[in-house]
């Protein structure tokens, strides 16, 4: 009976701006008029930022399929009133869930960690304020990002939450709830560049655009710098990626994220012609034809202690017929510790040089590696 009654209060507040996507795009764009301004990323495929005087409006597109109709979110400045039916976001935010560890990172980059009241899953989450807030109470762990406590979500009631989206998940008890839920997909970029751009996206929702450009900028400007001296390298050394996991070796496609920077870091990759931003997933029979020879091998792990070459050979016996293996150029990233996956993705520059510091060892002597570093053990 509790959650019932909680749940019809707070689905009154929160239908009051948001009523389950039933508006088109078209309505709300004839509703603003003409816009003055276009936020349109220079790397990111994934979103779009419209400005309307005090106030914009945040496109997200599908990111499994550009056909389907996108998500808008009106960010509401200057108090408009004729938007009901749309999902509104009335400034200032004041109070937002994250269910990804990537948005706490973005908030504490923005300065907005004070707004944040709930998260998912926040073993991920290596922010000391959070997790201090966390053990006091003064932010709420709302459980699994998957299958999230609604009740105490209801009793927050958020002015939205930011989600990561994925194919068999929908999100469906957070709607039926209610809530706004706004699809963080900055991961699925394919284009390093393109992931910190979502930044700015983020920014949107708390008025922040410009500080959020320089971040993007100034991350630009470096990934470049490095890119063009790499662009120069004229012997490219081979490198092969990942590792098996029941019994299939899955390893980035030629579109992908680790692709592009391996093409960027001035490394040979065997798979760099095929297709996708995905992954392929081959036996190791191929990948041991095809890369065995190959004179770098790099992977992540997570392991809770110090990781030598002896715990890998233990993963799997064959992985010692490797040249990389015998002669000790294997680079690895130990995410139990490394914050590859945490917040890595928001400094490519700095992935791009841990590469080339590698592949590259005359260049850069000055950089000391930060999520990847030659095993050396």
């Amino acid at each position: 009976m509790k959650f019932l009654i909680l749940l019809f209060f707070a689905s009154t507040t929160l239908f009051s701006c948001f009523s389950g996507g039933k508006q088109t795009k078209e309505n709300l764009f004839q509703l603003f008029g003409e816009v003055d301004s276009i936020y349109q990323p220079v790397y990111s495929q994934g979103f779009k930022v419209y400005y309307y005087g005090q106030d914009k409006i945040v496109e997200v597109f599908n990111p499994f399929d550009v056909n389907l109709p996108s998500d808008l979110f009106i960010i509401n400045n200057s108090g408009r009133k004729n938007i009901s039916g749309f999902s509104v976001i009335n400034a200032p935010v004041k109070n937002w869930s994250a269910f990804s560890s990537s948005q706490v990172i973005m908030a504490e980059k923005l300065g907005v960690l004070e707004t944040l009241q709930s998260v998912a899953e926040p073993e991920y989450i290596s922010n000391q304020t959070i997790k201090n807030k966390i053990s006091s109470g003064a932010v709420k762990n709302v459980g699994r990002a998957a299958e999230p406590d609604i009740e105490t979500l209801l009793l927050l009631q958020p002015q939205f939450i930011f989600v990561s989206p994925f194919k068999d998940n929908q999100y469906d008890r957070l709607h039926d709830a209610g809530f706004i839920t706004v699809h963080d997909a900055g991961y699925m970029e394919a284009v390093p560049l393109g992931r910190v751009e979502w930044i700015v996206f983020f920014s949107a929702f708390f008025n922040l655009e410009q500080q959020a450009i320089k971040i993007f900028k100034d991350a630009e400007k470096s990934y470049n710098e490095t890119k063009l001296i790499l662009s120069e390298i004229t012997q490219k050394p081979s490198v092969i990626s990942g590792t098996l996991y029941q019994d299939i070796w899955f390893l980035p496609a030629g579109d992908s994220y680790m692709a592009s920077l391996f093409r960027d870091s001035g490394a040979s990759y065997h798979y760099s012609d095929t297709k996708g931003t995905g992954s392929l997933a081959l036996d190791f029979e191929k990948v041991l034809f095809d890369s065995q020879n190959c004179d770098f091998w790099l992977f992540t792990i997570n392991y809770p202690s110090n990781f030598t070459y002896q715990d890998f050979k233990l993963m799997d016996e064959r992985y010692a017929e490797f040249k990389a293996f015998k002669e000790k150029r294997i680079i690895y990233s130990n995410t139990y510790n490394s914050g590859y996956y945490e917040w890595g993705w928001m400094e490519p520059q700095t992935i791009l040089k841990d590469f080339a510091k590698a592949f590259h060892p005359h260049l850069f002597l000055d950089h000391n590696p930060v999520f990847f570093n030659i095993l050396n053990d």
